[in-house]
C-alpha cells in the first residue's frame, strides 16, 4: 500500500451537525452506521454562545459519535434549542455550495442500500459503478438523504488493483476501521466551492494536507448518481491528511448553477454546520490563516468542548466557499466527560 501523502496533515476530525431530532439522528449513526455514541449531554454558557454566535441563555443537547480508538471521521450531533431553525440544505437539492455530504465505505453496497431504503431513506439512484481517469480506480457509489437532510454517500471500493488509489484505499479499509454494522467512520466529506484553488491552498497551508485525487467528473454514470445535468462537469480534488479516513472532497461546478447553503450553514440551523480539524500547533495554522486573509468567525480562544476536551480553537470561513472550518489544538490530551 502506498504511504500517506501528507504525514503532517490534518484529516477531518469531526463533522458538526445541527439536528432536528437528536434521538432519531443518534439511532441512525449508532444503529445503522454502527458508530459508538456518547451519553447525551447539555452544552451552554459563554463559550458555547461565543463559538456559535448565539444569544445569551442559548443551549443545546448533544452526542458524540465515533469508532472507538479512531480520532478521525467522527460526527458531533447538536440539537440547538432555538426557535425558527432553518434547514441548511433544502429538500430535493442535489447541487449546493458548502458542506455537502458524509461518505462511508461498505463492502456490500447493494445490501446496505436496501437496508437504508427499507428504513425510509430516499435513495437518489441505484448504486452506480464508474471509472476515474489515469488509473485512479473504480468505485461504486450511491447517495441518499440522511437525517437532518445531510446527504449520505455509500462507497464500495470495487477495485482490486493495488496500484490504483481506490485499490490502495480498499486494502487499508479491509484491515482498519470497520463498525459493527460493516461500515466505517466518515472516510470522505464533500465541500462544494466557488473557487476550488483557494480551498486547496487553505488545506495545504493551514492544515498541511495534500492532493490525493484530481479529477473532472463528467460521465453519464457520474452525473446520474450525483443527480446533475447530463452535460455537467465538476472539478474534484481529494485532500488527504495523515490518515486514509477523513479526506475532504473539494469540488467546483464548471458549467452548472448551485444553491448556496453557506449563509444558512450556521448554528442553530439543521444540517452540516462545520468541519473540525486538529492541528499540532495552532500558531502555525493561524499564521497561514492570516497570510491567506481568511475571514475569522471566532477568534482564537481556550474552551472546554464536549467530546474534544480542553482545546484552543479558531473558526474561519473557508476561502473559496465561506463554509465554517474549526481548527483546534489539544491542550489536555484527556478528553472531557
Amino acid at each position: 500500500m502506498s504511504s500517506i501523502i501528507a504525514p503532517n496533515g490534518s484529516p477531518l476530525n469531526t463533522a458538526i451537525i445541527g439536528v432536528d431530532d437528536l434521538e432519531q439522528s443518534i439511532k441512525f449513526y449508532r444503529d445503522l452506521i454502527g458508530l459508538t455514541v456518547s451519553d447525551t449531554f447539555d452544552w451552554s454558557g459563554k463559550d458555547f454562545e461565543n463559538i456559535w454566535h448565539l444569544p445569551s441563555g442559548s443551549y443545546a443537547f448533544g452526542s458524540f459519535c465515533e469508532l472507538k480508538g479512531c480520532n478521525v471521521g467522527r460526527v458531533f450531533l447538536l440539537d440547538f434549542k432555538a426557535k425558527n431553525k432553518e434547514l441548511i440544505r433544502p429538500k430535493n437539492t442535489s447541487r449546493a455550495y458548502g458542506l455537502f455530504n458524509l461518505n462511508f465505505y461498505t463492502d456490500d453496497i447493494e445490501s446496505d442500500t436496501k437496508k437504508f431504503e427499507d428504513k425510509g431513506y430516499q435513495i437518489w439512484s441505484k448504486p452506480t459503478y464508474y471509472e476515474m481517469s489515469e488509473g485512479q480506480g473504480s468505485p461504486t457509489e450511491v447517495i441518499f438523504d440522511g437525517p437532518d437532510n445531510v446527504a449520505i454517500n455509500l462507497v464500495e471500493l470495487t477495485d482490486d488493483d493495488p496500484t490504483s488509489k481506490v485499490g490502495q484505499m480498499k486494502i487499508y479499509t479491509q484491515q482498519h476501521g470497520r463498525t459493527p454494522t460493516g461500515l466505517t467512520p466518515v472516510v470522505t466529506s464533500a465541500h462544494t466551492t466557488r473557487n476550488i484553488d483557494l480551498a486547496v491552498e487553505f488545506h495545504r497551508k493551514v492544515l498541511q494536507n495534500d492532493l490525493l485525487i484530481d479529477e473532472i467528473l463528467s460521465s453519464e454514470e457520474q452525473n446520474d448518481f450525483l443527480q446533475l445535468p447530463n452535460d455537467a462537469k465538476t472539478a474534484v480534488k481529494f485532500m488527504q491528511g495523515n490518515h486514509m479516513f477523513g479526506k475532504i472532497a473539494l469540488s467546483q461546478p464548471i458549467n452548472y448553477d448551485c444553491h448556496d447553503m453557506v449563509p444558512d450553514g450556521i448554528a442553530p440551523n439543521i444540517g452540516y454546520i462545520a468541519q473540525a480539524f486538529e492541528v499540532k500547533d495552532l500558531r502555525i495554522s493561524e499564521n497561514a490563516i492570516t497570510k491567506l486573509n481568511c475571514e475569522i468567525y471566532k477568534q482564537r480562544q481556550l474552551v472546554d468542548f464536549p467530546g474534544l476536551g480542553h482545546i484552543e480553537i479558531i473558526i474561519v470561513r473557508s476561502p473559496g466557499s465561506g463554509a465554517l472550518q474549526l481548527i483546534f489544538q489539544q491542550i489536555n490530551p484527556e478528553k472531557s466527560d
